[in-house]
């Protein structure tokens, strides 16, 4: 619009000049704008007529495009629990693209994540002062003197990043204020498990992951160099295994005796059996690193010629020990000892014949034990051995047994026959023939039993209707196509029916949403059929919406029951509404799903529906999208148009405020001029 002119009367005149201007201008502007402006509004209109049905189009393109998909609507799945323990087995997910049918199913094994355990370490902030290296997974881990328990952690972790990770993060498990020991994680699971190579200066054995094996022997009891084919062997040397040093004689030293040696000392070893071709050999296995003692020059050759390498993950099995036992004479007990004057720590107990011994503790598995000896005349340690050890009410009664041995330091040494986690402990009761008590003291852990192997990596084994699957996951995605099996729990010899059903709800749900974005589009086309309407007699709307309506005619000629819409309970009414019924729907759905899918499908109505809409709304060439563009360019126009006549409606109302003003000041000069004039005259009349 024009900007008024100030209000103004003809001073000169006495005429409302801005009123005339004011009408003139209205008259003009109601002949050369109003109608430009309200093509503009009709346009405007009708582009917001044109988008909303562009919504109403995609949102029928998206329900199409999803019952056109083979196994619209999806698939139910549905596993019982076992029918032995209740426990669930297994779950399962299908995707549209599945096949209905049972399985029957048997989880033998779950995938687990491998996982290992280290040794303790009395401080793990503290240098350990080992040198060396290992590898993880074939990526070298070094480790320096002043390395801590927490520094090696850190870079076993830092190696498990970047490019190349080792797939193997370590943790600490605090153990009292300052003490720690290492747990290697696999980050995940599979029977590939943690690898560990050795390397120089024995760290993973440092680190009490891997034991230490010796060479194999022929014999547990001849000599080491004998049983070696050693013709000159080294000299005695000492060796260190583990925390523990021992002295060691090859030429007369077998592996048991360097067994118990080792266990005397404090140390944890036994010997294993292995077989050798047609033979049977036998290696000692130690707990912890062996490695030669400094200043001894013939410790590393003694090392060397019995072989001794990393091992394994195995267990170590837990070791008890009593206080030193010592003789009357205070020498250190031997198997031989009179148990009558027996000592402990040094300290007479008042042991004499007639007294008992009461052995009472837990086997390794908590089991209690309780066993005694009363002392005779010329009984010995080894009888207390014997009771220690009795088949039938002792440590080696059936059950999770144990083996009690005297060690040279006097000191009676009770091993778990099975490794890992262990209960295992002991204490002596003295009961005096008068009735007074002492004791010969309780056990102490020496070597806690543990498992290096916290949790072995597993692959996860499944039965598919007899078929056999390893995988190193418990989510398996192809032993049924198009289906997602999730473990839960392994029941070996349980099976359990798995069924995959087609969706009927879903798939009715689907349909429900085409009908309902057909019937919108519809509603929205009557709603423009109202004379004041926008799109009002537009025949690229109704072609649109005709070409809708085409797609609900569609016919799949080959399915020889439902063959149309109309027969799966879609109908158009008088009004062109579409209805649905659904009961009649999921009757034919159950009875030939193939067909169903077929007339939904890319060749059915779906299929049609889809084209349909996307012709409607292709970008640049699609009729919606050309609508809008005519409208767009139309609109510029008109615009522009509008523009044009106002700037020329304002240069017209300008000339006239000019005219006027100009009218009005001609005016006014002849008014003054006619005062000037009568006043001339009137001054010449008074001079008369």
């Amino acid at each position: 619009m024009t900007t008024p002119i100030a209000n103004f009367s003809g001073l000169a005149s006495g005429v409302q000049w801005n009123d005339i201007v004011d009408s003139l201008s209205a008259a003009e502007e109601a002949r050369l704008v109003s109608p430009v402006v309200n093509q503009i509004e009709r346009r405007e209109a009708q582009q917001e007529a044109w988008k909303s049905f562009q919504k109403l189009v995609d949102t029928l393109n998206d329900s199409a495009r999803a019952v056109r998909n083979a196994g619209f609507g999806g698939f139910t799945t549905s596993v019982p629990d076992s029918p032995l323990t209740g426990t669930p087995l297994l779950g399962a997910s299908a995707s549209t693209l599945a096949t209905a049918g049972r399985y029957r199913m048997e989880v033998l094994q779950l995938a687990e994540t491998a996982k290992i355990g280290g040794g303790s370490v009395a401080d793990r902030s503290a240098a350990m002062n080992v040198t060396g290296d290992f590898a993880i997974n074939g990526t070298t881990i070094n480790v320096a003197a002043g390395d801590s328990l927490e520094a090696i952690r850190d870079s076993i972790n830092l190696a498990n990043s970047g490019a190349t990770p080792t797939g193997v993060s370590a943790s600490i498990i605090n153990e009292g204020a300052t003490g720690g020991r290492l747990v290697l994680t696999r980050t995940s699971p599979g029977a590939a498990g943690i690898q560990l190579t050795d390397g120089t200066g024995g760290i993973a054995r440092e680190l009490g992951f891997l034991d230490s094996r010796s060479a194999p022997v022929s014999s547990t009891s001849n000599a080491i160099a004998a049983a070696l084919g050693i013709a000159v062997s080294p000299p005695p040397a000492s060796i260190r295994v583990g925390n523990e040093v021992i002295t060691v004689d090859l030429a007369t030293d077998s592996i048991s005796s360097i067994v118990a040696k080792i266990n005397a000392a404090g140390g944890q070893a036994s010997t294993e059996t292995i077989a050798f071709g047609d033979e049977t050999r036998y290696r000692l296995v130690a707990d912890g690193n062996v490695q030669a003692v400094d200043g001894d020059a013939n410790s590393q050759a003694v090392i060397d010629a019995m072989g001794f390498g990393a091992g394994s993950t195995g267990t170590v099995r837990q070791v008890v020990a009593s206080g030193a036992l010592t003789d009357a004479a205070d020498a250190v007990a031997t198997a031989a000892t009179p148990l009558a004057g027996l000592k402990l720590d040094g300290a007479d107990v008042g042991l004499a014949d007639g007294d008992a011994i009461n052995i009472r503790g837990l086997r390794g598995d908590g089991t209690a034990v309780t066993v005694g000896i009363k002392i005779d005349p010329g009984e010995t340690v080894q009888d207390l051995l014997n009771k220690i050890n009795d088949v039938t009410s002792g440590f080696g009664a059936a059950g999770r047994t144990a083996v009690a041995t005297l060690g040279t330091d006097g000191r009676i040494r009770l091993a778990d026959d099975t490794g890992g986690s262990s209960r295992l402990s002991f204490s002596m009761d003295i009961v005096r023939a008068d009735g007074s008590a002492g004791s010969l003291g309780t056990s102490t852990v020496e070597t806690a039993g543990r498992s290096r192997e916290l949790q072995q990596g597993r692959d996860a084994v499944i039965r598919v209707d007899g078929a056999e699957f390893t995988r190193s996951s418990n989510t398996i995605t192809d032993a049924i196509p198009n289906v997602t099996l999730s473990l839960m729990s392994a029941e070996v010899g349980t099976t359990v029916d798995l069924s995959i059903d087609r969706d009927t709800e879903g798939a009715s749900t689907a349909v429900k949403t085409l009908v309902d974005a057909y019937n919108a589009v519809r509603t929205f086309f009557d709603e423009q059929r109202q004379l004041d309407a926008p799109l009002y007699g537009n025949s690229s709307l109704r072609g649109v919406v005709d070409s809708f309506t085409a797609s609900l005619r569609t016919e799949i000629a080959t399915n020889t029951t439902y063959s149309r819409p109309t027969l799966v309970g879609m109908v158009l009414d008088r009004n062109g509404a579409l209805t649905y019924d659904s009961a009649k729907f999921k009757e034919a759905l159950s009875a030939a799903p193939a067909e169903i899918e077929a007339l939904f499908g890319f060749s059915g109505m779906g299929g049609a529906f889809v084209s349909a809409t996307d012709r409607a709304t292709a970008f640049g060439t699609g009729t919606i999208s050309s609508q809008l563009q005519s409208i767009t360019d139309s609109t510029a126009r008109l615009k522009t148009r509008e523009a044009d006549a106002r700037r020329r409606l304002e240069a017209r109302r300008e000339a006239l405020v000019a005219q006027f003003t100009q009218m009005e000041s001609a005016l006014s000069r002849l008014n003054t001029q006619g005062t000037a004039l009568s006043g001339l005259i009137g001054s010449l009349q008074n001079q008369r």
